[in-house]
């Protein structure tokens, strides 16, 4: 893949340079040429100086025949016009947005601007581990509302079905890991201990899911 990164902070630069080390091609835009540094020695791809939604800096950068892009500066207001930008100017597939702000990242959304609210997820994340301590949060969905966790059965579940955590709406479990071995559970699937559930809730949900797990 051409993937176009705005943006060279602790996000952006680790980011180039995994896709770079998975062997995709990357571009990395920054106004400021000193935050190439935090680029590793190994990194194959190109580096540009200058304003992410500056069209002629995103010409030379390919955008035309970019398969990706990701603005992840530290604004919100750059990130979403480079985001749009790409978008519908240039037609570029796959776009995405770090947007520290959760309203504007729902209002982006709900306008086809995939976007990523790492305020909202570390939220919703150290909230989960804080509440209901027996679950490890995995991401945190949409706009805040739905919370992927994974649980690693205890004794005290040992022989009750996947049905007796499953709430309709609210909590569902979407996969068993036993053994190393992963399968789609159905209700009447007995949980030994060991085995690992990965359980999609909605946030309001978490607390009724650990009253589930406690009794």
């Amino acid at each position: 893949m051409h993937v176009i990164i705005v943006g060279c902070g602790r996000v952006g630069s680790h980011l180039a340079s995994t896709l770079s080390g998975e062997k995709h091609e990357v571009v990395v835009i920054d106004k400021s040429p000193t935050s190439f540094s935090r680029l590793p020695r190994e990194f194959t791809g190109r580096m540009l100086t200058g304003i992410g939604f500056d069209r002629e800096i995103l010409q030379k950068a390919d955008i035309e025949s970019a398969d990706a892009l990701a603005a992840t500066t530290d604004s919100d207001n750059v990130n979403i016009v480079v985001a749009v930008t790409a978008k519908e100017m240039f037609e570029v597939p796959h776009v995405v947005a770090r947007i520290y702000n959760p309203q504007a990242a729902e209002i982006y959304r709900r306008e086809g601007i995939p976007t990523v609210t790492p305020t909202l997820w570390a939220a919703n994340t150290m909230k989960t581990m804080l509440v209901t301590a027996s679950l490890s949060a995995v991401a945190t969905l949409g706009s805040g509302e739905v919370e992927s966790v994974c649980l690693e059965v205890p004794k005290s579940l040992a022989g009750r079905t996947v049905a007796d955590l499953t709430r309709p709406g609210e909590i569902v479990v979407g996969a068993l890991v036993r053994r190393g071995q992963a399968v789609i559970p159905s209700a009447e699937t007995k949980i030994e201990v060991g085995d690992q559930l990965h359980i999609t809730a909605m946030v309001p949900a978490l607390s009724k899911l650990e009253k589930l797990i406690a009794h």
